[in-house]
């Protein structure tokens, strides 16, 4: 049997794709591990490693009942993945993992796991010359460092010898530094992107070409600016897939597009070389006060300038906005409805959020603001009338949850980036 195993689930499916890639790209033999998403396949086969990954919204779910049978059998957990990397004193401590990978996991999986491997699958000290690992050692806790991989696009997104796919991760990192997200504070501020002629190669795989980016038009640009030309050759470089029968899907699912580059330029070129007509944007909120406050570096004339030109252009638009921010006032909630009224008017969709306090994020530590009665009655009568989707309810009580996460056991985060100030 395997003596590593790997612990996929809906939610962390794409990020192992692409790390079994970077495994199998180094030599490591994939043939070696258990992938499955099936837990009672992991517990029979009682491996030395498993590998987890997973969100912090995760870790009231079924994991606290794995770790503890995979404990009592033995294994060695290893945990990565957004929560590992922001709190990993909690993984270790609390939820009873052995080892946290800190930072972007292709190069120091690769080394933990060939470590291990010639070990024993103990922690010892030959741990500590791989940067990017939490643990204990002789009752020692040991951050070897932040590890970040700069050329990230020197592994391919998903491999090639197992049969598994994923949209592909074309942009890593985001210049805007929003306080409510996690993605600059871990990945950088600055975008890096993988290179044209790999995208191409890699996308022939696909049947719909999906890619994952924070800002699908900002792609060839650092990530403030729109770089048109970048971007058009890309699309354009795509055009041959998509005649051999392959759809492109650009600027909407699994990412976004930020509101101040949809332009017509840029829907053009969707218009010309993309399958979708649907374009998912961040609005966040409909009060310029707001926006100032959360760092989004975008106005609400520039939601509304987008929406205006989508529907100009065919694109139906999808609308994200975030209700319970911290320190928002009912004016400001009444100015979000107003927004979400006005988009739904011009024909297009709203996806609401509840605020919720992540790790490693400068509003880590910060309140959210209860929903006025004209919030709550306004979302639930669109809701009914199929108007507006999100799961807004369901993120009240895990907006508590991790409230009191964060009162307990908040850890200053060991990012690569600028220091995360508590800005409530």
């Amino acid at each position: 049997m395997p003596e590593i195993a790997v612990r996929m689930t809906k939610r962390n499916h794409n990020a192992f794709v692409h790390l079994l890639g970077a495994l199998e790209s180094q030599g490591f033999d994939l043939s070696e591990l258990l992938i499955t998403k099936d837990f009672n396949e992991i517990l029979k086969a009682r491996p030395k490693v498993v590998l987890y990954s997973f969100f912090t919204e995760e870790i009231w779910g079924s994991l606290p009942r794995e770790v503890k049978l995979l404990k009592e059998q033995g294994s060695l957990l290893v945990a990565g993945g957004y929560h590992a990397i922001a709190m990993p004193k909690h993984t270790l401590n609390q939820l009873g993992f052995d080892i946290a990978v800190i930072g972007e996991g292709e190069e120091v999986l690769f080394q933990l796991l060939t470590t291990l491997r010639r070990t024993g699958y103990r922690r010892t000290k030959d741990l500590l010359d791989i940067k990017g690992l939490a643990f204990y050692l002789n009752g020692e806790f040991v951050f070897t460092g932040f590890t970040k991989v700069e050329d990230f696009w020197r592994f391919p997104p998903y491999p090639e010898s197992v049969g598994l796919i994923s949209p592909i991760e074309i942009t890593r990192g985001c210049p805007f530094g929003c306080y409510y997200c996690q993605t600059p504070y871990i990945k950088g501020f600055r975008m890096r992107h993988r290179p044209i002629d790999q995208i191409v190669k890699y996308s022939r795989r696909m049947k719909d070409m999906r890619y994952i980016t924070p800002n699908a038009f900002a792609y060839g640009s650092p990530g403030a600016i729109l770089k048109l030309n970048k971007l058009e050759a890309l699309l354009k470089a795509l055009q041959p897939l998509r005649k051999e029968g392959r759809r492109l899907f650009y600027g909407t699912f699994p990412s976004e597009v930020r509101p101040e580059f949809v332009l017509p330029e840029t829907l053009e070129l969707l218009i010309d070389y993309a399958d979708n007509r649907k374009l998912a944007i961040g609005a966040q909120s409909g009060d310029d006060a707001m926006l100032k406050a959360m760092h989004r570096l975008h106005k609400v004339e520039h939601v509304k300038r987008a929406v205006e030109y989508m529907i100009e252009y065919g694109f139906e638009p999808v609308v994200d906005f975030i209700v319970g921010l911290p320190n928002e006032s009912v004016e400001s909630q009444r100015k979000s409805i107003e927004l979400m009224k006005w988009i739904m008017r011009e024909g297009g969709k709203v996806r609401a959020h509840y605020f919720m306090p992540l790790p490693g994020t400068p509003w880590a530590r910060c309140k959210p603001t209860p929903l006025s009665d004209e919030m709550k009655k306004f979302l639930g009568r669109m809701a009914a009338k199929g108007k507006i989707e999100g799961s807004w309810g369901v993120q009240i009580e895990l907006s508590r949850k991790l409230q009191r996460l964060m009162e307990e056991f908040y850890e200053e985060p060991m990012s690569h980036t600028v220091p995360v100030r508590n800005a409530c």
